[in-house]
């Protein structure tokens, strides 16, 4: 049945394999001889397993490569594979940045270049000293030839030892970038689940704030329903004076209500506005929510 349904929503699958095929077997990391671009029972299970561990799951993977088909699966990842493509990568960015063995490898490694760099300095300073004993040791031998040639040679070392020690300190400068980088990924994402949870009692607020709006027209209803009953009364009632005492007291119980329900209103759009500036430092300015024209008509 699901089969029958997809089928007039997708083409033909063409026999040539699209690139996208292949990047998301890579990504799913499939074995080198299971990427060849068919989307089959191997691709299907890789991506059930990293659904169901990123809570993604839905109507398609929950069941099993039987109750689709190859068919119905190839016509459900043509449909789908931007989306899937985009989790992929994001999942792989945020395990990378979250690696806590991609750090530690790369503070060993800033450490081994620490290493390398003292060594290389204490290597210039050897080289300095048998230079200076060279110096020394041809002005006593007289073997100004000789102490030329070994001068020669210190400053050549010297200066491969520099390049060296640059070369070094510039790998260890590209290490530290990626270690900043990784960190400022894992803040962004923290950054992110704030920003939802602000969103979530955005909502709430929202919500709250239709259920005050609802109940102050049925209150109007109310008192519209009752003003006719009255003035109904009026006409027919000869006792005015008692039914006026009556009205007076009706309105001042409904405009105390009226009352309350506006400092709720005002309350609600308080924290709605608290809220709406929190999130307004870490996402882009919106347009005018449709609930602020709803409190400008009530003002």
């Amino acid at each position: 049945m699901l089969i029958g349904l997809m089928s007039p929503l997708f083409a033909q699958e063409s026999s040539k394999i699209e690139p996208w095929k292949e990047d998301i077997q890579i990504l799913l990391n499939l074995p080198d001889e299971d990427i060849d671009g068919i989307m089959g029972r191997n691709t299907f299970n890789a991506l059930k397993k990293f659904a169901e561990k990123h809570d993604l799951t839905d109507v398609v993977l929950r069941g099993d490569f039987e109750d689709i088909g190859s068919t119905g699966f190839r016509q459900y990842m043509m449909k789908y594979h931007q989306y899937w493509m985009r989790e992929l990568k994001n999942h792989q960015i945020i395990d990378d940045a979250l690696n806590k063995e991609y750090l530690r490898q790369a503070e060993e490694t800033l450490y081994s270049f620490e290493i390398a760099i003292q060594n290389a300095q204490l290597e210039v300073d050897r080289l300095t000293r048998a230079k200076s004993r060279a110096k020394r040791k041809a002005r006593e031998n007289n073997e100004l030839d000789v102490w030329d040639e070994e001068k020669k040679e210190a400053d050549r070392l010297i200066t491969a030892l520099s390049k060296a020690v640059h070369s070094a300190e510039e790998e260890a400068e590209k290490w530290m970038i990626e270690r900043l980088r990784a960190k400022r990924l894992a803040e962004e994402e923290e950054q992110l689940a704030r920003l939802d949870e602000r969103k979530v009692e955005a909502a709430v607020l929202t919500q709250e704030l239709e259920d005050v709006i609802t109940l102050a027209k049925r209150e109007v209803d109310r008192l519209v329903e009752e003003n006719r009953k009255l003035e109904e009364k009026i006409t027919t009632h000869q006792d005015t004076e008692s039914i006026a005492r009556q009205l007076r007291e009706e309105l001042a119980i409904t405009r105390s209500q009226l009352d309350s329900l506006g400092v709720q209103r005002d309350s609600l759009a308080q924290r709605l506005a608290a809220i709406e500036s929190g999130a307004a430092k870490l996402e882009p300015k919106k347009k005018k929510k449709w609930y602020k024209r709803i409190l400008f008509f009530w003002k």
